[in-house]
């Protein structure tokens, strides 16, 4: 009896510990802060700024709601967290990273936050061809 015991035991223990590691190495998920709202005080009056930070350029730091990339033909809503890019004749949305930028640093392209007159719109692209001629001056 006292073997059967001890065999009883020892299992439930060696189950515990199995289990217990297994739960420990579950991932887990977490979404990434990409929005931070700032309270600038100028002279007794407070303004709301919100502050973007695109996971693909955390130190860096946004004010407008839509990025451009103008070697890619891309743009990157902070808002949303998506890219918006030409495939073929179709302007595609999409969460994931475009194959077409895959090894592409996006934080070292050259890129242009859009005015914020574009902020409230989310068809962006229909205006390509401006964004398109934008350049550093």
């Amino acid at each position: 009896m006292k073997k059967c015991a001890s065999i009883v035991a020892f299992a439930l223990m060696a189950l515990m510990t199995v289990s217990g590691s297994a739960f420990a190495q579950r991932p887990q998920r977490t979404k990434p802060v990409t929005k931070a709202v700032v309270f600038k005080h100028k002279k007794n009056h407070s303004k709301r700024v919100v502050v973007y930070h695109p996971y693909w350029a955390p130190r860096m730091a946004f004010y407008r709601r839509w990025v451009y990339f103008p070697r890619l033909n891309i743009y990157w809503d902070n808002l949303r967290g998506l890219y918006v890019y030409r495939n073929g004749t179709v302007w595609v949305t999409s969460v994931s990273i475009p194959a077409v930028i895959v090894n592409v640093d996006l934080s070292k392209e050259k890129h242009f936050e859009l005015p914020k007159e574009n902020d409230a719109v989310d068809e962006v692209y229909q205006s390509n061809q401006q964004h398109s001629k934008l350049t550093d001056d």
